[in-house]
């Protein structure tokens, strides 16, 4: 009985080791990690200031991702350079690239420990060292709408035609054979970008996959052809005995589509999206089946930021207020709710309770706001200069500093 005791702790103990993670420390991935979360661990500051500002001619479609080096990463849809390395400290470019073309803009740099860069266009998935040499280049179908890395350190993303790729991440070899969600491997040959942005029939797999780290399951949302609205897809990646994906479920739950990234509870049991209607939905992580789904009452224009405690607040949109909701297991509930605030972007939240948000104050004037996500509270306000439109990323750097760009090109750092 000893023996069976002590072989039972050792396979539990191994079920639940966290695996040694292939992400960089700090905002790494497009929405801060893998599990999508739109949250920093970095405790939030109170009061902040506009350190620097920088205009790029063409759009922003993401937010930044940063490093411990101190740099920042963004993409554009400016002619010539479509991903740029700045100084963190003063928006300075360190060096910028044209080895991405137009579509880069569609992803945020994925960054790893070592500090490799993984960007991809519409033809090729790309590593950069943190100096701007190509490390590597490898042909795709369609373009990713951001990357994660695996539980095994490898290099997964979904193009928006439906094209599953795992990658070496050191050499750009596949890992395996591609596979295609859409029969005979279709391509749209009328790519809608408003479809891509709003994750529309258009636009197959318009969102950035969640990966769980512990399990190996990832979680995407995907229209798949004819059907009458998208579906939330859970898989499972594999190497052993060779590596390889099989579908787990698929739950049709989003009318409209999603602009939203799915995200993973901080215990990997349920997955949040929203759809483009009026609601946000969970789901279980391992079942597929629906647990709650709530009524925000507008069409959110992105994905949402949850806190480790399952504190969730939407992306804003048209008449939309700010608020916050509370997973409280089966159901949730309305934590708190501002109308007043037109909230017009994606918001973060902190370690310490805070939460960044962009308002509406008039025509092209727009707010950087800081929350009391308990209550709502507004702690500060600051003013965003120039002319900018609604925010398409609030991320948080290794030290604290609060980046947002906007669809129109700004980006602004507060500390």
């Amino acid at each position: 009985v000893l023996v069976l005791f002590l072989i039972s702790c050792h396979e539990t103990n191994s079920i639940q080791k966290e695996p040694d993670s292939a992400y960089g420390a700090g905002w790494s991935a497009v929405h801060a990690d893998a599990r999508n979360s739109d949250y920093s661990d970095k405790a939030g500051s109170r009061n902040v200031s506009l350190a620097w500002q920088k205009k790029f001619d063409g759009t922003i479609n993401l937010g930044p991702t940063s490093d411990l080096n101190g740099h920042v990463y963004i993409t554009t849809s400016a002619e010539g350079c479509h991903l740029y390395s700045l100084d963190a400290q003063t928006g300075e470019t360190l060096w910028c690239t044209d080895e991405v073309n137009q579509y880069a803009v569609a992803s945020s740099a994925l960054i790893d420990r070592e500090g490799k860069i993984f960007i991809a266009d519409d033809v090729a998935m790309n590593a950069f060292s943190n100096t701007g040499t190509l490390l590597w280049k490898t042909a795709i179908k369609g373009f990713p709408l951001s990357a994660q890395f695996t539980h095994t350190g490898r290099l997964i993303f979904i193009t928006h035609i439906g094209r599953i790729y795992v990658l070496d991440r050191q050499t750009g070899d596949p890992v395996m054979k591609p596979i295609s969600l859409i029969p005979n491997d279709t391509i749209l040959s009328d790519f809608d970008p408003v479809a891509c942005m709003r994750g529309s029939e258009k636009c197959p797999c318009a969102n950035t996959l969640a990966f769980d780290q512990l399990s190996g399951r990832f979680f995407f949302t995907f229209w798949a052809p004819g059907k009458t609205q998208a579906s939330l897809t859970a898989m499972v990646y594999a190497e052993d005995p060779v590596p390889a994906v099989r579908t787990l479920w698929t739950n049709q739950s989003l009318p409209g589509g999603s602009a939203s990234s799915p995200d993973l509870s901080v215990d990997g049991s349920k997955v949040y999206v929203n759809d483009n209607e009026i609601s946000i939905h969970a789901i279980d992580a391992i079942s597929g089946e629906d647990i709650w789904t709530y009524n925000i009452g507008y069409e959110p224009g992105g994905s949402q930021s949850t806190s480790p405690d399952g504190l969730i607040i939407p992306a804003g949109g048209n008449n939309a207020g700010l608020l916050a909701i509370k997973d409280n297991g089966a159901s949730a509930e309305l934590l708190w709710q501002n109308d007043v605030l037109q909230n017009r972007g994606v918001v973060t939240q902190t370690k310490g309770g805070l939460a960044y948000a962009t308002v509406k104050v008039g025509q092209l004037k727009y707010d950087l706001i800081v929350v009391d996500v308990s209550s709502g509270e507004e702690l500060d306000r600051e003013h965003l200069p120039g002319r900018p439109l609604f925010s398409v990323g609030i991320t948080v750097g290794f030290d604290g500093t609060i980046y947002i760009p906007t669809f129109n090109g700004f980006l602004y750092a507060y500390r």
